[in-house]
């Protein structure tokens, strides 16, 4: 049987696919990767070809009574734990988790199997993460649980060693792209929300492509701009003014600089020669292989230096003069 409706993840869906081909599959899981790569998807596409009653050849129908429910998020059989997203400081309770493993004493209404996922596994607090280690050793049999995180180091050594672990890898740009083409945007704003995404369709859809634009429109000139000092100090406050609250987020303002290093990404492989692997639009006149790669890394510098606490409008306005003292 094979998993359906899973974006890219060659590698973990033909591990997960032989497991149950060779009925080797564990009882419990630890699915590891990137936010919004397709860790809940390939978990609730696991469950559907496990308990799909009308298989066509080796893939799940989607028709029977089983996958419409799963596919609705309804089917009785699976149980899913996630932390508050209203919260900054969101756990995922003992008691919730408790819950769910008293659920676990009882045979699988739907006679299949039944799943558990827990989702961003990283906020079980430490009460319910120990709440689920005796389960997690050994779940009444047709029960599996499904742990996501981020970082494997972000949970409990105990909960890593009980569980089989798929790592899941970010999502290559292209396919990002073709995925938003499908679902209606447009082929430019796929190619920039793609490019921007981070390997994670979940963020791509969440982008602002028309934001992305103007953004990336208004870095460019101001580094073609032979503005001196000033003007690119007033565009760093410019800039830092967005990330600015009770204090600067300054996680959020390193990441806006990704826009900036992945133009000159693309501007470095533009000047190599293969202009059909640049990410995003381009416009202007274009920079030297070197003085690309260069203002890559000074990018990079800057990223760090912001992160380490450095004044924002001062290590922005450095970086410019440096980008345009290369580009010169």
């Amino acid at each position: 049987m094979r998993l359906d409706g899973v974006l890219g993840q060659e590698r973990a869906r033909s591990q997960l696919e032989a497991e149950m081909a060779s009925g080797r599959l564990a009882h419990a899981y630890l699915f590891v990767g990137p936010a919004g790569c397709g860790r809940g998807t390939t978990a609730l596409a696991l469950f559907r070809a496990l308990n799909c009653h009308k298989r066509e050849g080796d893939q799940p129908c989607g028709q029977c009574g089983p996958c419409r429910r799963a596919l609705a998020g309804q089917h009785e059989d699976l149980l899913v734990l996630a932390p508050p997203e209203a919260q900054a400081s969101a756990q995922i309770k003992a008691e919730e988790v408790r819950e769910v493993i008293r659920a676990l004493s009882f045979a699988p209404y739907g006679g299949g199997v039944r799943l558990v996922l827990i989702r961003e596994a990283e906020h079980l607090n430490p009460t319910s993460a120990n709440v689920l280690l005796k389960t997690l050793e050994e779940p009444p049999p047709g029960n599996i649980i499904v742990l996501t995180v981020q970082d494997a180091r972000g949970i409990l050594p105990t909960l890593v060693s009980r569980c089989r672990r798929v790592n899941l890898m970010p999502l290559e740009p292209a396919l990002i792209a073709e995925e938003l083409v499908r679902r209606g945007v447009e082929p430019g704003s796929a190619a920039l929300k793609a490019a921007m995404s981070g390997g994670s369709l979940g963020r791509a859809l969440e982008l602002d492509e028309e934001r992305l634009a103007a953004d990336l429109a208004r870095m460019a000139r101001r580094l073609a701009s032979r503005e001196g000092s000033l003007a690119d100090w007033a565009f760093a406050e410019e800039l830092v003014k967005e990330f600015r609250g009770a204090v600067i987020d300054r996680q959020g303002l390193a990441e806006a600089l990704d826009l900036l290093a992945l133009y000159l990404r693309d501007q470095a492989v533009i000047a190599a020669g293969k202009p059909e692997s640049a990410l995003l639009p381009q416009g202007g006149p274009g920079l030297s292989l070197q003085a690309a790669i260069r203002g890559f890394w000074q990018v990079r510098r800057t990223q760090a230096q912001i992160l380490g606490n450095a004044t924002p409008e001062l290590a922005i306005t450095v970086l410019l003069r440096k980008l345009k003292e290369a580009a010169a």
